[in-house]
């Protein structure tokens, strides 16, 4: 297996994968594969690899959904994948961010039906939850430089810009701003929407990232994205490994094992 994306030095899916695939006596191999931006050599012979599947990463999940054979229901809709698995020779791509988001959030005893969220960003992820969070019963709006434009998949979504954010329960970060050694934070009204809200942060290093700082400052709840990595990596292991969507809670104890030995603080 793989990571596909730029940068990807980041990612802690090759320990979590490699100590899952032990854990339960199986040989994966996962691997991190950068690919620079105009790299196409590298892009292709991904495509062209005996790989048993890969994940998808930013900046490209939109292009890897163009690239597939075919892509789940979800993925279809959003037109972004950030899972893609070898099936009878052809390539099938799929989106389990949501899916993670959800189960991770419910893991923190967060519920999210009748709640409101506001979802910082309409890239792939931002879509992914965004859907997936209206679909578990939540009062769903998209923030964004360009409102006025609609993503993919969420087109009954209400859009705002970053200064038209109010009071909401959840609000999540799905950009990438102040991941890894990049500075910044969303700028987004911190003391007007954060206190008392639960703030997730997609991205998880540094395991408190400068959003989920500034947010805490205003007397927010924090999570990062371990949980939504390791529920979505359960969701695709049972694609890839097991070809059954419905093996994922099999694999949730397992990548949760191995997080507790790798990873940073889930929440805070």
């Amino acid at each position: 297996m793989a990571l596909v994306g730029w940068p990807v030095g980041h990612s802690l899916s090759p320990l979590l994968w490699e100590g899952v695939g032990r854990r339960r006596g199986l040989t994966i191999e996962y691997t991190r594969y950068p690919v620079e931006p105009g790299d196409e050599d590298s892009w292709d012979a991904l495509w062209a690899s005996d790989l048993h599947g890969f994940n998808v990463t930013a900046p490209y999940k939109e292009r890897a959904a163009q690239r597939c054979d075919a892509l789940s229901p979800a993925a279809e809709k959003i037109r972004a994948v950030n899972t893609v698995v070898r099936r009878d020779g052809e390539w099938v791509g799929y989106a389990t961010d949501g899916y993670g988001f959800v189960r991770g959030v419910l893991s923190a005893d967060e519920p999210l039906e009748g709640r409101s969220v506001a979802v910082l960003g309409t890239g792939g992820a931002g879509r992914s939850v965004a859907r997936a969070a209206a679909e578990a019963g939540a009062d769903v709006t998209l923030v964004s430089r360009f409102p006025s434009r609609v993503p993919p998949g969420c087109e009954t979504l209400p859009r705002i810009d970053w200064e038209g954010l109010s009071a909401c329960d959840i609000l999540v970060n799905a950009t990438p701003v102040g991941r890894g050694q990049s500075g910044g934070i969303p700028p987004v009204p911190y003391a007007r929407c954060c206190p008392g809200a639960l703030a997730v942060d997609l991205n998880y290093t540094p395991p408190v990232t400068p959003f989920l700082r500034a947010a805490r400052a205003t007397g927010a709840r924090t999570l990062n994205g371990i949980p939504t990595l390791i529920h979505q990596a359960s969701l695709g292991a049972a694609l890839i490994v097991d070809g059954d969507p419905a093996a994922a809670e099999s694999y949730e104890e397992d990548f949760l094992a191995v997080a507790r030995e790798v990873a940073p603080r889930v929440s805070g």
